[in-house]
């Protein structure tokens, strides 16, 4: 087994004129070497090299039908045939815990793969050239069949009952999504149908007290006028002094301020009290001639 040296640090106590604290301290250590893993790097290496192969595939598929499609937009729908089946291969691995979905999967991709390798077949021979044709559709058939061949070699095999563990482990896990979804779903629900009782509510409340208020004015009756004689003259209603006038009236007949507040209220019962005072209050200073 090889070792190497590596250098790492470790917390130690440094203790200098009596006085201790703790340091970073270097120190090395032999570790082993773990072996190559060339099982790893061998199918890294043939990955690499199909995906290589994938990409010469889907520029000679979209060239060849996009020739075929006139040039133009025919390019950008030539593209479609080959990522299709490169899509597919992507679901065929997701689904590799699966058998179910994984021979979906796997059978749609040699649909579409057939599908690309006849469109290129086709413009071969328009082209009148049988060697383009035949080469050209292989090159798709060909990735086709060495990603099935490393999908192959990295494939775990289950057996019946690790295989209905694995199933039951994926339900398990899938009902519970199922059931956050459903979940997620009615809490939306529930936050839109309250928002709008909410909002219908609000809405109905306004509708009473503006037709409260209708009826409000609807039944108040007129007061009755007093109907005046033909030969009675009327004689026009004299104004009421304000309260200004009434409490300088107070103030200069010697009132307190209390006593020209209290008469002025029986006077006016409808105003307010506070501002009859600062009325008074105010004319009481001016009479004095503090303003």
């Amino acid at each position: 087994m090889k070792f190497r040296t590596e250098t790492r640090r470790r917390l130690v106590d440094h203790t200098v004129d009596g006085i201790t604290h703790t340091v970073n301290k270097p120190y090395t250590k032999r570790v082993p070497v773990l072996p190559a893993d060339w099982d790893s790097r061998a199918i890294k290496a043939a990955s690499t090299l199909v995906l290589t192969l994938t990409a010469i595939a889907i520029v000679w598929s979209t060239v060849s039908i996009g020739s075929l499609l006139n040039g133009g937009p025919g390019y950008a729908a030539a593209a479609l045939f080959d990522i299709s089946w490169v899509t597919v291969l992507l679901l065929e691995w997701m689904a590799r815990f699966d058998p179910a979905k994984r021979t979906f999967a796997r059978n749609m991709g040699f649909v579409l793969v057939a599908i690309t390798a006849a469109a290129i077949f086709w413009h071969g021979m328009l082209l009148h050239s049988v060697a383009l044709a035949v080469v050209g559709a292989a090159v798709s058939l060909i990735a086709k069949a060495l990603w099935m061949a490393i999908f192959k070699h990295v494939e775990k095999p289950l057996s019946d009952e690790d295989r209905q563990w694995v199933d039951a482990e994926i339900s398990k896990a899938n009902a519970k999504l199922a059931v956050a979804g459903v979940r997620r779903r009615v809490a939306v629900a529930e936050v839109q149908a309250r928002a709008e009782i909410l909002a219908a509510e609000s809405l109905l409340a306004e509708l009473d007290e503006g037709a409260n208020t209708v009826e409000q004015i609807t039944d108040a009756e007129p007061e009755p006028m007093p109907l005046a004689s033909p030969n009675t003259v009327r004689k026009p209603v004299e104004p009421l002094p304000s309260i200004a006038e009434l409490a300088r009236q107070q103030v200069t007949a010697g009132a307190s301020n209390k006593d020209a507040t209290q008469e002025i209220l029986r006077r006016l019962p409808e105003a307010n009290p506070e501002s009859v005072q600062a009325t008074v209050r105010r004319e009481a200073r001016r009479v004095n001639g503090y303003l």
